[in-house]
């Protein structure tokens, strides 16, 4: 079996960056497939806080990966920790980012009952619709204390169940294990794409602002805003 590791210097940076405008690509994409809901600066202030938090987590994955190969240097070379740490991420991560963020919402809420509209993810506007500065900043450190407990928590479950963990890891990249640049390439290219771009997207549903109608999109008109004619054609209703 060939040791890989992990991609530093020069080419791990472009390596990065090239995933990093793939993630701002699907992005992108979702934007225009949700077809509206959200101006474009509420788009870039949701895509933002995403950004800069897996910008963090990328640190610690990579720190993560380096410690957990030298402890445990007998059972998993760098490339299969730092894979366990993009799916886990990515996947149970995600899971309780939402509930993380929920919860820390309703705790702060409870707590600072008149910064509760602050608090609601994804407006960033006050009663008049001006944008607030402190309101964005507030809601991405909320956003970066959730990130930063999801990550404790993998950190954990890796600890605990790494025996395990690498076993799986290792069954499923068995097919690369006799070249070090096929696995490198799918652990640091394929599976964090495909993974990040399944964050990313899931991700945003749950941190973009909601709208005040169940079931209705946010920004999208009511049906009661609008008359049918007997053709069925829609004609919007001036309430003024």
């Amino acid at each position: 079996m060939v040791e890989c590791v992990v991609l530093s210097g020069p080419s791990g940076k472009i390596t990065q960056f090239l995933l990093f405008l793939c993630c701002c690509g699907i992005l992108a994409f979702k934007y225009y497939w949700d077809r509206g809901g959200r101006t474009v600066m509420e788009f870039l202030l949701d895509s933002s806080k995403q950004v800069i938090a897996s910008g963090w987590i990328h640190l610690l994955n990579l720190g993560f990966a380096l410690k957990l190969e030298a402890h445990y240097r007998a059972d998993g070379d760098e490339c299969d920790w730092y894979w366990l740490n993009i799916v886990l991420d990515c996947t149970i991560g995600v899971a309780l980012n939402y509930f993380l963020l929920q919860l820390l919402t309703s705790i702060a809420s409870s707590f600072v009952p008149e910064k509760a509209a602050e608090l609601r993810t994804g407006e960033y506007r006050d009663d008049k619709g001006a944008f607030v500065p402190g309101t964005y900043l507030k809601q991405l450190a909320v956003w970066m204390v959730v990130v930063s407990i999801m990550k404790v928590c993998m950190l954990l479950l890796m600890v605990f169940g790494h025996s395990f963990l690498l076993q799986l890891a290792q069954l499923i990249l068995i097919p690369f294990e006799t070249s070090a640049e096929a696995k490198l390439f799918v652990v640091m290219i394929v599976t964090p794409l495909l993974m990040s771009a399944f964050q990313f997207w899931v991700t945003d549903a749950f941190i973009s602002k909601k709208s005040d109608v169940p079931g209705l999109a946010a920004g999208e008109p009511d049906d009661d805003d609008f008359e049918q004619d007997g053709h069925g054609g829609r004609t919007k209703i001036d309430h003024g």
